[in-house]
């Protein structure tokens, strides 16, 4: 029987998206029993591509998330490949450089090679479909794989009531819970976040953004196939509002677009992230651009916009046995790509400092103390960054200056 100090912690985690998956295996592979709650019949995750540097991919190679799975490649599309002598066996995208382009042209303006990135900095620079990285973090936290016992997913479970000293949580189909740790992911739209006794300061952005995705087998056909085989970030604009940003993903079988623009274009008011949208309209939008980037979005696929908001930081994270973590507890323009690496981090550092004998140095609430403590500095800091980086393009996140480069 264990002893008192080794007793697992009952975690109820609020939210199945990246950052809630990822406290789920963190704390799963520290031995505690997670619980996570779903507020929508599916834990599913939508999107395009999604950047992770070292300081977030290092954490799931330490949880033994399959990064090389991150998106299954079936026998036809290897055969393929090989007949277009292009090798995309490897289950993931690693990023080699970043590509500016004149925004009229398209000309390739500058190249940052990043070197030998993964010998510097411990990991390869990863750039995943969300929906891919979201399914290996399922099969890490539900599945009977891994250190520590399987997380349990308990879909339609929207928290209304959250008292955070004593740890329970109601809701709205009448379930109620209680749990030593109650960890708050769910986004940034946090119900949660409210119920603890924070109200958000936002106000909006200047800018607004389309994301859209084309496959390859398109680019191909409209001889735009230079696109995928780049293994870069390309960038055209970014000093100022207008900007694109291109980036191939999921095993190379999708290029991804977020295209950045001033709201006073079409003054977009509604809140969300889904809103769907024309080839035409996103066009429409740049009218001056690069004619390569303007016939790839007419043939693009899958086209949302969704208006940005700067949120102040807020206030606290912790209360009681509560806290929170990724979008729910530091907002962030997604300029730098540093959204999801925060979350991890975030979820890192609760494996870290709830390790299987924590009860040996502090309690729960201490712990989650010196959460707030270790990570709230850090998280501001980059998300002040993101702000910067809105209409900044070289605002630095990943290095500080063109000299400090990997591998010099």
């Amino acid at each position: 029987m264990p002893s008192r100090t080794d007793m697992p912690l009952q975690v109820a985690v609020i939210g199945a998206g990246l950052g809630g998956l990822g406290a789920a295996v963190a704390l799963r592979r520290q031995g505690h029993s997670v619980t996570v709650y779903e507020r929508y019949d599916f834990a599913g995750e939508v999107g395009a591509s999604l950047s992770a540097a070292s300081n977030g991919s290092r954490f799931l190679e330490e949880w033994g998330v399959d990064v090389k799975a991150a998106k299954p490649v079936s026998e036809e599309m290897n055969i393929e490949t090989r007949r277009n002598k292009i090798n995309w066996k490897v289950s993931k995208v690693i990023l080699k450089q970043l590509i500016m382009h004149n925004w009229e042209d398209g000309e390739v303006q500058s190249t940052y090679p990043l070197g030998d990135y993964k010998s510097k900095f411990g990991t390869d620079y990863n750039n995943f479909h969300r929906i891919d990285i979201h399914k290996q973090l399922i099969k890490s936290a539900f599945e009977n794989e891994g250190e520590g016992p399987a997380c349990v997913l308990k879909v339609n479970h929207k928290a209304i009531e959250v008292d955070a000293e004593e740890g329970r949580v109601k809701f709205e189909n009448g379930a109620e819970i209680s749990a030593d740790m109650i960890v708050a992911a769910d986004g940034i739209r946090s119900l949660t976040r409210e119920l603890i006794g924070i109200t958000p300061e936002y106000t909006m952005s200047t800018s607004c953004c389309y994301r859209c995705i084309i496959g390859a087998d398109k680019l191909r056909s409209l001889d735009l196939e230079d696109y995928i085989s780049n293994e870069a970030i390309e960038y055209w604009g970014g000093y100022g509002i207008n900007k694109i940003v291109m980036s191939p993903c999921s095993n190379g079988e999708v290029v991804s677009c977020y295209c950045f623009y001033p709201a006073s274009f079409n003054n977009l008011r509604e809140d969300g992230w889904n809103i769907g949208a024309t080839p035409e309209q996103l066009v429409e939008t740049f009218p001056d651009l690069d004619p390569r980037m303007k016939t790839l979005m007419l043939n693009a696929e899958d086209i949302k916009m969704w208006r940005l908001y700067r949120h102040q930081p807020y206030p606290f994270w912790t209360k009681g046995k509560v806290c929170l973590l990724g979008d729910a507890a530091h907002p962030m323009m997604p300029d730098q790509s540093q959204g999801s690496c925060m979350a991890f981090e975030d979820a890192g550092a609760l494996g870290i400092i709830f390790k299987k004998n924590f009860r040996e140095k502090y309690s729960t609430k201490e712990g989650l103390s010196l959460y707030e403590k270790l990570r709230k500095p850090r998280a501001t800091r980059v998300q002040e960054a993101s702000f910067r980086a809105r209409e900044d393009l070289s605002e630095r996140i990943g290095w500080s200056s063109s000299t400090d480069r990997p591998g010099n």
